[in-house]
């Protein structure tokens, strides 16, 4: 009994146990507040409820065309910015002259869409004609940008020029099934090509020609691609070619052949790419950014008599400045492998201003330009724009086979590179061009006018003059 009274527990008194309270503390000054919770959240913006989308104004284009590209329908939640959106997506399209998007009230919270808009001209037909150094040609072209009022687009263009020569007839559905991130297209080529091949280095004042092959070639292609949430395009592209190449002429030093002269190769490619894409063409102004990437190949298994890969990197970036001003960054990395000598990567002229027209050649490349557009004045309806430009392309082979032979699955040479040609950063060309243009735009109509620009090879110290009259094919 005493062992057990000898472990009996202590009282606890339960008040005691009680923490005190904390002592008050004094009110925050209004300096000691967090900026964060002196803020007043902005309120949100009113949503109204679409009761019924109206299209006005048409001329040619189907009212359920405009809708389509509205993407508005009735039961739709919508605000004063989402309308702001529709406007410019329904310019961007390119087929409206004027574009105006109000509200009708039907009840207390309800509404009627105003889809307000002008028709642009939606067809031409009118000459081409370009100039360059190396390259001058001209043709006819037929351009309908608004089929049946549904936005379907075909163009049939003849070009003939130094350089090459054909027909090309292509048909593009931006909004296949009346459903506008679907996209299909259908492309044909029936040309002739005069390829020529210059000396190595960017630096010569007037590049020497060291070979001319002439490629005769017919093609046909078709690609769908669906956008995912107005900004993310995957899509596939099957082409189908026969290219005829001819022994090359006997006015230039080389004449062994670029690409062996026999019966007619087929060459089949699938293309498959993926990308994000919010660029809107806002008239004259490219707003948004592009970055896509893509694997093309040929080989036995799409029916191809060759073999070959190429992967590309695309970059393109729109921004505007100054309500007219626009900035417009483009660049590309491409790789290829086993490429035959009609697929090679080229640069020059248009596509690298200040040199010749396919002046260098290679397996890879990469380029850079960008261009500052600004506004210099309107007459009417027509516009004339300066541009601001630096062209920057590096190309290169990467390896080269031993005895300078590329050959196609069947043993056949389908590409004989010249005897200076050297693999690797050492045989790399690095050219730029710097310069200024002149663009015409008519905004009652969806084509482009006129673009002329003079550009400076820094390598070489020449300039050199480019004209494009008229939209070119593809």
């Amino acid at each position: 009994m005493a062992l057990m009274l000898g472990l009996q527990a202590p009282r606890v008194d339960a008040q005691a146990a009680e923490p005190s309270p904390p002592a008050p503390q004094p009110p925050l000054t209004v300096e000691e507040i967090p900026p964060s919770l002196l803020e007043v959240p902005p309120p949100a913006p009113a949503r109204m409820i679409v009761d019924e989308v109206t299209a006005l104004g048409m001329e040619k284009t189907l009212p359920e065309t405009v809708r389509a590209y509205s993407r508005l329908d009735a039961g739709d939640s919508i605000t004063e910015e989402e309308l702001l959106r529709v406007e410019r997506r329904l310019l961007a399209t390119g087929l409206f002259k004027e574009v105006r998007v109000s509200t009708q009230a039907t009840g207390e919270g309800r509404v009627r869409v105003v889809l307000q808009v002008e028709d642009k001209a939606s067809w031409v037909v009118a000459p081409t004609f370009s100039v360059s150094n190396s390259n001058i040609g001209g043709g006819v072209l037929y351009a309908e940008s608004n089929l049946w009022g549904r936005s379907k687009k075909f163009a049939a263009a003849l070009q003939v020029s130094t350089a090459e020569s054909g027909l090309f007839v292509g048909y593009l559905d931006p909004n296949l099934f009346g459903f506008p991130p679907l996209r299909l297209s259908f492309e044909g080529q029936v040309r002739s090509d005069r390829v020529e091949e210059y000396r190595l280095g960017a630096s010569q004042d007037e590049p020497e020609v060291a070979r001319r092959t002439r490629l005769n070639s017919a093609s046909a292609a078709g690609e769908l691609s669906v956008m995912i949430a107005e900004r993310v395009r995957v899509g596939a592209k099957y082409r189908l070619m026969l290219i005829d190449a001819q022994a090359p002429g006997t006015d230039a030093p080389v004449t062994e052949p670029a690409f062996e002269p026999g019966a007619a190769q087929r060459d089949t490619s699938l293309r498959l790419f993926v990308g994000v894409d919010t660029r809107q063409n806002l008239h004259a102004v490219m707003e948004g950014l592009n970055i896509e990437g893509s694997l093309e190949f040929s080989d036995p298994g799409v029916w191809s008599n060759f073999r070959y890969k190429r992967f590309g990197l695309l970059y393109r970036h729109g921004l505007r400045f100054f309500e007219e001003h626009n900035l417009v960054l483009r660049g590309e990395a491409v790789a290829g492998l086993d490429l035959p000598f009609h697929q090679e990567l080229v640069v020059g002229g248009n596509s690298l201003r200040g040199f010749l027209y396919r002046q260098f050649r290679g397996d890879t490349r990469l380029s850079f330009t960008a261009e500052y557009h600004f506004p210099l004045f309107t007459v009417k309806s027509l516009s004339f724009r300066g541009v601001g430009f630096s062209d920057t392309g590096l190309m290169m082979w990467r390896t080269l086979p031993e005895d300078k032979l590329l050959r196609d699955v069947n043993g056949r040479v389908v590409r004989g590179y010249l005897e200076e040609a050297e693999g690797g950063l050492d045989g790399a060309t690095l050219a730029q061009g710097l310069g200024v243009g002149l663009r015409l735009y008519l905004r009652s109509i969806v084509l482009p006018l006129v673009g002329v620009d003079v550009a400076y090879g820094v390598n070489s110290g020449e300039f050199r003059f480019y004209l494009v009259a008229g939209v070119a094919p593809g």
